[in-house]
This record gives C-alpha cells, sequence and structure tokens, in this order.
C-alpha cells in the first residue's frame, strides 16, 4: 500500500471523521461504556482528520494545477461560502430573535472574522478556521517544494507551532487554540500531499516511524492524563495535541482495512457523508446546536441515546438534500465539494 490510499479513500475518512465530530458534538451523549464515552468526548479529534485531509489535498490540486494565489482562494471560497451563507445567515437571525444576538453577528459571521473577535452569535469556528488554513497554504506549498529534505521543514514548522500553542497558552489566549492546535497537523498534511504526489510507497521504515510515532502519542496522553490533576505544571500538554501523533496513523489504518477486507457495506455510506461533509457539518454546527429547544418537540424520557439517533438521522439527511440541491443549481461544481475544500 502507498501513501496515494489517503487520496483514493479521502471521503469515506472524511465520512468517518464527520461522524465522530457529530459524536463530539452530542455532549451529554451517555454511551453506557466508560471507553465509547472517552471515545465520544475525543471526537474533536474528527477535526484534525479534516485538516490532515484538506491541507494533503490542496498541495496536490496545486501540484496538479498551478495558480495565483487570487485564483486559489477564489476557488477555495467558492466551494464552501454559498451553503455556508446559506445556513449561516438564517441562523444568525433565527439566534437574534431567539437569544437576543446583536445584528452585527450576521456582519462578522458573513466576514468570517467571528472567530478572531468572539463576537456574540459567532457561528461555530471550524469554517474560519478552515479559510485561515486555505490562506496560507499557497506560501507553505512553494516552501515545502523547494526543501531538499521536506521532512526537516515539516519537523521546524511543527515544533514551531507546538510552541506557539504553548505562547498562546501561557498567556491565556484560550479563545485562539482551535486554529493554533491544528497548525502541526496541518503541516503533516503538506508533507503528505507531496508523499501522495510523487506516489511514495509506504514502506518499512514508514510503518515503524508511524507505529514509534502513534507510541509516542499514547505516551503524550498518559503524560497528559497525568498533569490534568497536577499543580504548579507550567507546561501545558492539551489532549487536543495528542491528534497530531495519531491522526496520520489512525488513517494509515482505517486505509489498510478498506483495501484488505471486505468493508464494502460500510465504505459506501461513509463516503456518500464524507462528500456532503460540509453540508452535514454546517446543519450540525448550527440547528443540531439547539438541543434544549429540540428536546422540547422530540424527547425520550431519560435515555438520550435515540433522540440522538433520529438527530442524527435528520441531521445526515438533510445535509445530502442540501448538497444534492446545490449541484443541481450549481452544476459547474460537481466536484467533490467536502468540509476540507
Amino acid at each position: 500500500m502507498g501513501y496515494k490510499a489517503l487520496s483514493r479513500y479521502r471521503s469515506e475518512l472524511m465520512g468517518a471523521a464527520m461522524l465522530w465530530v457529530m459524536c463530539f458534538h452530542a455532549i451529554d451523549l451517555d454511551l453506557g461504556v466508560e471507553a465509547l464515552n472517552f471515545l465520544r468526548a475525543a471526537g474533536f479529534g474528527g477535526v484534525d482528520i479534516f485538516i490532515l485531509l484538506s491541507s494533503m489535498g490542496l498541495v496536490m490540486s496545486l501540484e496538479r494545477r498551478p495558480m495565483e494565489y487570487g485564483d486559489f482562494m477564489r476557488r477555495r471560497a467558492k466551494r464552501i461560502m454559498p451553503e455556508y451563507l446559506l445556513i449561516m445567515i438564517p441562523y444568525t437571525v433565527f439566534l437574534h430573535f431567539y437569544k437576543a444576538v446583536p445584528w452585527s453577528a450576521v456582519l462578522w459571521n458573513g466576514l468570517l472574522l467571528n472567530y478572531w473577535v468572539h463576537c456574540a452569535g459567532s457561528f461555530n469556528w471550524y469554517i474560519s478556521g478552515a479559510m485561515t488554513f486555505y490562506a496560507i497554504t499557497p506560501p507553505f506549498h512553494v516552501r515545502f517544494k523547494a526543501s531538499r529534505r521536506r521532512e526537516l521543514t515539516a519537523a521546524f514548522w511543527v515544533l514551531t507551532g507546538l510552541a506557539a500553542c504553548q505562547l498562546i497558552m501561557q498567556e491565556g489566549y484560550w479563545q485562539y487554540v482551535d486554529v493554533f492546535y491544528r497548525f502541526p497537523t496541518f503541516i503533516l498534511g503538506i508533507l503528505l500531499g507531496f508523499y501522495v504526489t510523487e506516489d511514495r510507497k509506504l514502506g518499512k521504515k514508514d510503518i515503524l516511524f508511524w507505529a514509534g510515532w502513534m507510541a509516542l502519542g499514547l505516551l503524550y496522553l498518559s503524560q497528559s492524563m497525568a498533569r490534568r490533576t497536577g499543580e504548579g505544571f507550567r507546561l501545558h500538554l492539551p489532549l487536543c495535541h495528542l491528534f497530531l501523533f495519531t491522526t496520520v496513523p489512525m488513517c494509515l489504518t482505517i486505509c489498510a482495512a478498506f483495501e484488505k477486507l471486505p468493508l464494502g457495506w460500510l465504505q459506501r455510506p461513509l463516503k456518500k457523508i464524507g462528500e456532503c461533509s460540509l453540508e452535514i457539518y454546517l446543519f450540525n454546527a448550527s440547528i443540531f446546536t439547539q438541543v434544549e429547544l429540540l428536546r422540547k418537540f422530540v424527547s425520550f424520557g431519560p435515555s438520550n441515546r435515540l433522540y440522538y439517533l433520529i438527530m442524527f438521522t435528520v441531521n445526515i439527511a438533510l445535509g445530502i438534500a442540501f448538497h444534492h440541491l446545490m449541484e443541481r443549481f450549481a452544476p459547474q461544481k460537481r466536484l467533490q465539494k467536502s468540509i476540507s475544500g
């Protein structure tokens, strides 16, 4: 198997990531098993999968079709902004009347500055953060393309990103960590983009490296959990950094499973969810965040598992329907539209 498997099963990986993010947003969902509840609570790791596959895909695109910076950003905006605005604007208007958020929230959300100014009624951070990563992809692509030792270049920027996170946390700017946490994963995606383009095989050395990288992640997890209850530690070990170590090995393992095992029954729905992940996410981050309101109309007693099962189904169905509706009115955008852009 080669690194191209990450591209071949990109939609399936995004579908799995989308389901994981949905579980994370279901904050009071009790799955009845401690290990499963921990896995659900770690669902923000799905975002790292999106960031990794997004930067990887953008590098592949730039390698196939070099373009000016303005054209690159316009293409990204055309693939995300129509769907985003069509859901964000009515949702923000709803928040104005339901929760009295100011009208200015529509402006901040529309300009994708909501995350950086942290306005009242701010839409979920991801679209704003994703466009930030898109904006810095072309210069990083140029830097990596010119590098003779891309692994060393990647290591430098990963360490720089980790140092920046420590500075931000030490100074108390916690409102910006969502994006900065993912910068090291973004760098790994840039590196993988070149691996896929060059059709690099997954040799024994690669497997040993990623296995060791995963083991390092488990060590990091143990240290992170141990220090959560400690006092006087100045070094922050946020759980989010765990996915710097685990995202690539996890994605490669899933790809290997798809190649070696008869999992067509699983791949097909995951691929559909992945292809429509942008639209599914937008509904999930808006309508389906209003759990308190929705439960006034749909309630199933003390257990909320059936509630979430129904809500997830409706959420996915709405996202898929909206995806196909947008394709119908914009047939030139029949390229895969996903949360990664």
